[in-house]
């Protein structure tokens, strides 16, 4: 039994290994030389802003400022010209002339951010050749953008998408929670079978996005880029995930009630966008926070005699083999993290993650930016409750 028990302990370790080894790819890929083209095509880049984030204008400027070759138009989005990060696009606009602030008005069958997207799509129109959608709270490498849609302009594709890392500013649990998330969920985009679309980074050709409908399937669903991996894999076509194309967002202070409402809302855009890997990840998550549990009563229970000295040994392995794994994984962060305070956001993760999945089982709704959205099957909105 005790054996067992060793197995099914050691099955987080295991994963924790697996996901250094593919970081470590991933991480050579991403550290390539910035790529070259002939011709670039001409980029329409759509930036949906909202809120009061304090990095925002940092973000956005670092955005503006992209090293690209090719011809580039930017469109800054809000649902207003009323809301505080339209006063700051105005002044952005004055300043590039380049830039354009699309007023998008409030979304009545479809999420927020996709209104905004589409909005900045028409204006846009047909005067570039790509499409490229960016969050507003990410700073972004002077060659990003050339990063980002360098498989289109070498023709290896039509769709490309980048991804972030989470740079913590304090060793507090909740900020490395958040980090050591968006790692995981990097690593995992590095592996083509869960590659997927990303709405902070990711590039379109123009004419694929009209062919296949995007904007129309857009127009009443709650989520840009979850939404779009079911819809792009039946029409055939790949997203191709481009390591360089890496977004940063600085973390300080994190709260743990805004990491625990981010990590609702990416799991239940898998439970409404793509169920099956809802369901696996539910089992991973599960797993992950009942394993530490288990290990940690085997613990307490060897070291007071009531499960045997065989369960003790057991648990023991268990922590030494995570205490290994994730040094393993550390070199990943973006700068050194004390390893203990690495083990206790890994733990603090398990649970978290576990409890915020069981919660979502029930839900049929979407809570994002004081917004609820009631959502159906496949993402569709079915209603709007503003709060």
């Amino acid at each position: 039994m005790w054996f067992v028990f060793l197995v099914v302990v050691l099955a987080a370790p295991a994963l924790l290994f697996s996901l250094a080894a593919s970081g470590r790819r991933l991480r050579l890929q991403a550290a390539t030389p910035a790529p070259q083209c002939a011709d670039w095509p001409s980029v329409g880049l759509v930036v949906p802003c909202a809120g009061t984030h304090p990095d925002m204008e940092r973000a956005l400027r670092s955005l503006l400022e992209q090293r690209y070759e090719g011809e580039l138009k930017y469109a800054l989005v809000t649902a207003t010209a009323e809301e505080p990060a339209a006063v700051l696009v105005d002044r952005l606009a004055a300043e590039y002339p380049n830039v354009t602030h699309v007023v998008a008005g409030r979304a009545e069958g479809c999420g927020q951010k996709n209104h905004n997207s589409l909005t900045a799509v028409a204006a846009l129109g047909s005067s570039v050749d790509v499409y490229a959608f960016c969050d507003s709270t990410h700073m972004a490498s002077p060659d990003f953008l050339s990063r980002l849609v360098h498989p289109i302009a070498a023709g290896q594709g039509k769709f490309a998408t980048g991804y972030h890392e989470v740079v913590p500013k304090d060793m507090e649990l909740v900020t490395l929670a958040y980090a050591f998330c968006v790692l995981a969920m990097r690593i995992l985009q590095g592996v083509a079978k869960f590659t997927q679309p990303w709405g902070g980074a990711m590039a379109i050709e123009r004419r694929t996005f009209h062919e296949q409908g995007i904007g129309v399937f857009w127009s009443d669903n709650v989520v840009d880029d979850c939404s779009l991996t079911t819809y792009l894999q039946e029409r055939g076509i790949r997203v191709h995930l481009c390591p360089g194309a890496l977004l940063r967002t600085r973390a300080e202070h994190h709260s743990g009630d805004v990491w625990r409402a981010w990590l609702d809302r990416q799991i239940l855009f898998l439970k409404f966008c793509v169920p099956s890997q809802w369901v696996l990840l539910g089992v991973l998550l599960v797993l992950m926070g009942l394993i530490p549990a288990m290990a940690f009563i085997g613990f307490l229970g060897g070291i007071t005699g009531l499960l045997g000295l065989p369960v003790l040994v057991s648990s023991g392995i268990y922590l030494a083999a995570t205490a290994v794994s994730l040094s393993c994984l550390r070199p990943l962060m973006p700068h050194h993290i004390p390893l203990l305070r690495l083990m206790g956001a890994f733990w603090l993760t398990c649970f978290t993650a576990c409890g915020t999945f069981l919660k979502t089982v029930p839900a049929r709704g979407i809570l994002w930016h004081g917004i609820w959205y009631n959502v159906g099957r496949a993402g569709r909105v079915e209603s709007i409750v503003r709060k």
